[in-house]
């Protein structure tokens, strides 16, 4: 009997000490913890890249990889054979950056954007786009984009077009000229268009149009408040069918309050100012102009 009591006590002793701890569950806690630190471990290996491009397919890798707060820098002149799509989206903390050097256009398939913004949270700055078929610089369904110091030119319709959602877009110190849609005699092509589509809270502040076949900026149909601040409208209206109006606010039955502020409309084939049929309060403060062929102020309620 004594002999089996202790071979009793033997096993008692090796079952209480033979569990591993590896057999042992999380807790709930210590679970969370080990994924947090696997997490951490994985966000801090993301490095933000500074790159310079200078040929088309390292452009588009660039682009394709773009995480938060990557800038790519085109240098010299980069011949586009499809729209470059800007799809990525930074954060507003941590925007995507692409600048400088020229895109040109030219060999595009008919009917093709040089640039299309479909992300969020990009600083677009210190480029040229030129020579597309159709827009230069679309931003549609993103939104909250600055683009900066970015000149849009001899494109085959808009130089640069907010539409179809784009929103919350602010477009600084940008040129946009000699657009020209020559199939439909220049009747579509603005320097800068927010029309028929975009979204709110769009901005432009201390640009250019010069000499676009239609118009200057074309609001036409803008469901939404645009706001346009120290910018000047020179020459625009000459294509053959061209409106040729330097501020175009909006068009018939509609009622969208734009404000317009400090602007230059000049030499324009017809108004400096037309509210189109927009009998929403536009208010217009601060503008002027001179040499307009049809007058400076038009429809404005």
């Amino acid at each position: 009997m004594k002999t089996n009591f202790k071979l009793l006590m033997l096993f008692s002793i090796l079952s209480l000490t033979g569990c591993s701890d590896n057999d042992t569950p999380l807790a709930e806690s210590e679970a969370q913890v080990e994924t947090e630190a696997v997490q951490a471990t994985n966000s801090s290996s993301i490095t933000h890249k500074s790159q310079t491009v200078t040929t088309e397919a390292v452009l588009r890798t660039a682009v394709a990889a773009a995480v938060p707060g990557d800038v790519i820098t085109i240098s010299g002149t980069i011949n586009l054979t499809k729209t470059l799509e800007l799809a990525k989206s930074g954060t507003s903390s941590s925007k995507i950056n692409i600048t400088g050097g020229v895109l040109n256009c030219s060999a595009l398939p008919s009917g093709s954007w040089g640039v299309k913004v479909n992300g969020s949270y990009w600083n677009i700055t210190n480029l040229t786009i030129k020579n597309a078929p159709d827009c230069g610089l679309v931003l549609q369904t993103g939104g909250y984009n600055y683009v900066y110091n970015v000149t849009t030119s001899a494109n085959g319709d808009s130089g640069l077009q907010i539409y179809n959602g784009g929103h919350d877009n602010y477009i600084k110190s940008c040129k946009s000229n000699d657009n020209y849609d020559v199939a439909n005699g220049g009747e579509n092509a603005d320097g800068f268009a927010c029309k028929l589509s975009a979204g709110k809270n769009n901005v432009f502040e201390s640009c250019v149009a010069n000499h676009n076949s239609d118009d200057g900026w074309d609001l036409y149909g803008q469901p939404y408040t645009v706001t346009i601040k120290n910018c000047t409208a020179s020459n625009n209206g000459f294509g053959t069918t061209g409106d040729g109006n330097g501020f175009k606010l909006g068009s018939a039955n509609q009622s969208v309050p734009h404000t317009v502020t400090n602007n230059i409309a000049t030499n324009n084939l017809a108004f400096g100012y037309d509210g189109n049929g927009n009998t929403g309060h536009i208010t217009i403060t601060g503008s002027t102009g001179s040499g307009n062929g049809k007058g400076l102020f038009a429809r404005l309620y």
